[in-house]
């Protein structure tokens, strides 16, 4: 049985910049170099691209040129690329402006095609003009009987039947009814499983790399074999780094330098030699004493001089014990702590955490200071 190995990749946005990356845009530009190596070792016969390959339909003419040159290293795979919501194929942009290699084919339209019968496969695709399409661009579409392979390649929101979408719509009928052995789709950045409507198989697959903290955990493609009857894909991670949103109990630590400790420990276990690479925002948990002195700020400090980037929120609740003794010292502590306890006991649901967050800070007011942003 005939079948061709391809790699589905989409959105990854060459031009734009990563959240919290010094040189964001030369990581997207390497992940890029990646995919394209990747089709040398793995003799890809196809690389589809679904769309928002740039950031933008006018791309600097020497950002043009070394991407022109990365997809002319792999003359024997066809590269082929459906113009996005992000680099559409309107007047003076990098697709009309410029001249592609022959390996490479830009869809942009409605659905058309092109045979490749040395392969046995006809690549359809279709692609945005202008940053909105709200018409189907391969609406009732169907692929027409033959003994071709039939691989599509397409830009668009997935969508309910009846819905609509500035984003070029798609619904599971139009799937079902295309007939495609594969639709390689793109625009939305997490990627789906495989899943098949009447003979056709599709899938998002995500974006390569992370492009900010909405973007979390792992990245890649997907890469494997298809054919008529026949969709063999696996998916491989391939994003340099990931961004890391993680809840983190530092109950016991009593102070910063040990709760930076806890941090480093349990990030260590959990992303192991990739550790140092990715990107954080730690929200701090836990029960914490109402005289230990720990600072989310400090704690930043301590961590920022290894990591490539940290946020750190506090989100710790006050041991109520500790605030009872507090409450009942001869100061004005003593009665910062027993006015407020009396407050928090008297107040409404909705209102509780209100007043606990007003002692929380008022306390590291007497300890220490609060700092802007503290609340």
């Amino acid at each position: 049985m005939n079948t061709v190995k391809i790699i589905h990749t989409a959105d990854i946005h060459l031009g734009s910049a990563r959240t919290g990356v010094k040189n964001g845009k030369t990581e997207i530009e390497n992940t890029f170099f990646r995919i394209i190596k990747l089709c040398q070792t793995e003799k890809v016969d196809f690389l589809l691209i679904a769309g928002d390959l740039f950031d933008s339909p006018f791309v600097d003419a020497k950002d043009a040129e070394k991407i022109i040159s990365m997809m002319s290293q792999i003359p024997e795979t066809v590269i082929a690329v459906s113009a996005g919501n992000h680099d559409p194929a309107c007047p003076g942009s990098i697709y009309t402006k410029h001249r592609f290699p022959e390996n490479v084919v830009i869809f942009q339209s409605f659905a058309e095609h092109i045979d490749f019968p040395q392969k046995g496969v006809r690549l359809w695709g279709a692609g945005f003009t202008d940053k909105f399409e709200n018409i189907p661009l391969i609406g009732g579409f169907e692929v027409p009987s033959s003994s071709f392979i039939n691989i599509g390649v397409l830009h668009g929101d997935l969508v309910a039947e009846g819905s609509v979408s500035a984003y070029n719509p798609i619904n599971s009928i139009q799937i079902e009814k295309s007939g495609f052995d594969y639709l390689a789709l793109g625009h939305i950045h997490k990627r789906s499983d495989i899943k098949k409507l009447g003979k056709t198989c599709f899938s998002y697959c995500g974006c390569p790399d992370g492009m900010g903290f909405d973007e979390t955990g792992s990245h890649g493609i997907y890469i494997g074999t298809i054919g008529i009857g026949v969709c063999e894909l696996e998916y491989m991670e391939l994003s340099s780094r990931k961004y890391v949103c993680e809840s983190i109990n530092i109950s016991g630590c009593e102070n910063s330098f040990a709760a930076a400790d806890k941090i480093v420990t349990q990030i260590k276990e959990a992303y192991r030699e990739d550790y140092l690479r990715n990107l954080y925002r730690i929200t701090l948990t836990g029960l914490v004493s109402a005289d230990t002195f720990l600072d989310a700020v400090q704690i930043q400090t301590i961590l920022a001089d290894s990591l490539t980037y940290i946020k750190i929120s506090d989100n710790t609740e006050t041991d109520i014990s500790d605030i009872s003794k507090i409450a009942n010292e001869t100061s004005l502590r003593g009665i910062f702590a027993k006015k407020m306890l009396d407050k928090i006991d008297s107040a409404e649901s909705d209102t509780k955490e209100l007043y606990k967050n007003a002692l929380k800070l008022g306390l590291k007011a007497f300890n220490k200071g609060v700092k802007l942003g503290d609340n």
